[in-house]
């Protein structure tokens, strides 16, 4: 048993899905999370930018005393430095275990240039399904946009852009590489109105939990639910608020 908090970490409001999927599967696990809303976004950054924001994101939630760090980002997971997960605490990055539809040929990576940029989704799938073509997406603008909460016309524009550049029309299935995206499936819908879209939160939230259910450490009470942010609590507190009900959401540095 332990019922100390799992934390969670994201360039902004995207991995408060990670955080969603955890609070439905598993209630008595509480959460503290920390979105960098001030340096969103991330994915137009340089890979040693990243790894040092996560690395500062890490040290914030060591410091909240939590029992494992989840890195709800796959921007960071997939560019942090090699020793990132060394350590007491587990940390554990986006899942890339998932599966997609029977019979689906080509398969759609949507997700940050940043992202993009590291070809690890791509490496990985087309590896576990070498039946499957995949075909990388990068969606500039995107998670900016979610952030800083445009309007819903302006993201589907966006989305529908990079449908259009990366000539995505004709996949039978559609990978959110960026949690970000689970927040805004109508934009993937007006764009691909029929693809299905997996989504990695809860198979990254599973691969987690075994971790801990494995050490016998799996909370037994219920704990209080902390969320922060390093700016724009405008933007965040409504869709914390919206997930999780009446929490505080506190602004703070790091």
């Amino acid at each position: 048993m332990d019922n100390r908090p799992i934390g969670i970490m994201d360039s902004g409001v995207g991995g408060l899905t990670v955080a969603k999927a955890l609070h439905d599967m598993y209630p008595k696990e509480s959460i503290v999370f920390i979105g960098d809303s001030k340096r969103n976004p991330y994915g137009e950054r340089t890979r040693d930018e990243i790894a040092d924001f996560g690395e500062e994101l890490k040290a914030f939630l060591l410091a909240r005393d939590v029992k494992m760090i989840i890195v709800g980002c796959n921007t960071i997971s997939f560019n942090v430095r090699d020793n990132f997960t060394e350590g007491p605490v587990p940390v554990v990055k986006m899942s890339l275990d998932i599966s997609f539809p029977e019979g689906a040929e080509e398969v759609g990576i949507f997700a940050t240039p940043a992202s993009i940029a590291t070809h690890a989704h791509y490496n990985y799938l087309s590896k576990k399904y070498p039946d499957i073509h995949f075909i990388e997406v990068p969606c500039d603008g995107v998670a900016a946009a979610i952030e800083q909460k445009k309007e819903e016309n302006l993201i589907s524009s966006l989305v529908r852009k990079a449908v259009k550049e990366y000539h995505a029309f004709g996949i039978d299935a559609g990978y959110w590489a960026c949690t970000h995206y689970p927040l805004i499936p109508y934009a993937f819908a007006e764009a691909l109105p029929h693809v299905p879209f997996i989504d990695p939160s809860r198979p990254t939230v599973e691969k987690a939990v075994d971790i801990l259910r494995k050490q016998d450490r799996l909370a037994e009470q219920t704990g209080r639910n902390r969320f922060y942010f390093t700016d724009c609590l405008e933007n965040a507190s409504p869709l914390v608020k919206s997930l999780f009900g009446p929490v505080v959401v506190e602004k703070t540095v790091l």
